[in-house]
């Protein structure tokens, strides 16, 4: 009897260190072993990711995706997520890389890491009706839509109370499309949202809003997401997207989407960036 628990016991043991190998080995090991790499989009966010009129997934993450997928040296699989799940599929690893326009903060930082550089720079603006506000301050006890996930749910509040004391009610909607509908339908006075999200938005539902007092606020920064504590995966990540800032291949995305030809052209640069006349022609690119 006590054989058979030593056995049974062994048995467990083998199965666990097992387990923790397999918990402990990098994505990029699994990554090139499956010949796919799992990528996180959204689909309601033009012009970053969205399903176009012919039904088919776009946008400049979408591109940035592929591109990535193709330095890898892997084929790349597309997985649904929204801003709820483009994190929570990071951390239960349904996904090796989350693309969807997540701006970079000190709480998202808990949840997951990023790869370096970040690869778009954004800020955000309120949008109402053109001639309803004149100023960030007139949005004080107003109704403010925001995306739900999004980290302008407590940004905006924030904003607004650099201004004025009368504090807003903060509504959430499932995308920016239902946002700006409810904009349009009245039910809130301004929709607040990045803004090239929300030039693009704006630029196909209507033509009789504003951003107020033409102010972009909160900038940020997009980065890639990739899962925590896996330092070979995110530092291959970051590699790759170097290569892609470095080759071209970024600019070229970049300029099919935001540029003056463009899809949906930018009045701002949102490349990733430095100051050339200190850092040269090397800019985000670590050295070998």
């Amino acid at each position: 009897m006590k054989k058979s628990c030593l056995v049974a016991l062994l048995s467990v043991l083998f199965l666990m260190s097992l387990i923790s190998y397999a918990a402990g080995e990098s994505l990029l090991n699994e990554v090139t072993k499956r010949g796919t790499v799992r990528i996180g989009h959204g689909n309601a966010t033009p012009p970053m990711n969205y399903i176009d009129d012919k039904g088919e997934w776009v946008g400049f993450d979408v591109d940035l995706g592929t591109v990535i997928a193709e330095k890898l040296g892997v084929k790349v699989e597309r997985v649904l997520v929204d801003n709820k799940t483009r994190i929570a599929f990071l951390a239960n690893r349904s996904i090796d890389i989350s693309l969807a326009n997540i701006s970079h903060t000190r709480s998202r930082d808990e949840q997951m890491d990023y790869a370096e550089p970040p690869y778009f720079w954004t800020g955000k603006i309120f949008y109402s009706k053109k001639g309803k506000f004149k100023s960030i301050k007139d949005l004080g006890g107003k109704k403010i839509g925001v995306d739900q996930g999004s980290n302008a749910f407590i940004a905006a509040p924030q904003e607004i109370a650099k201004y004025t004391d009368k504090k807003p009610e903060m509504l959430s909607f499932q995308n920016s499309a239902e946002g700006f509908l409810a904009l349009k339908q009245g039910k809130i006075d301004s929709y607040s949202q990045d803004a090239q999200i929300l030039a693009a938005v704006a630029g196909s539902l209507g033509e009789e809003y504003e951003a107020v007092g033409g102010a972009i606020w909160s900038p940020g920064l997009y980065g890639i997401g990739v899962p925590p504590d896996d330092s070979k995966w995110r530092d291959k990540v970051s590699f790759v997207l170097q290569d892609i800032l470095k080759d071209g291949s970024y600019e070229k995305i970049y300029q099919k989407w935001f540029g003056p030809k463009g899809i949906s052209p930018l009045p701002i640069n949102a490349r990733p960036r430095l100051p050339k006349d200190t850092f040269g022609d090397m800019l985000y690119i670590w050295p070998d």
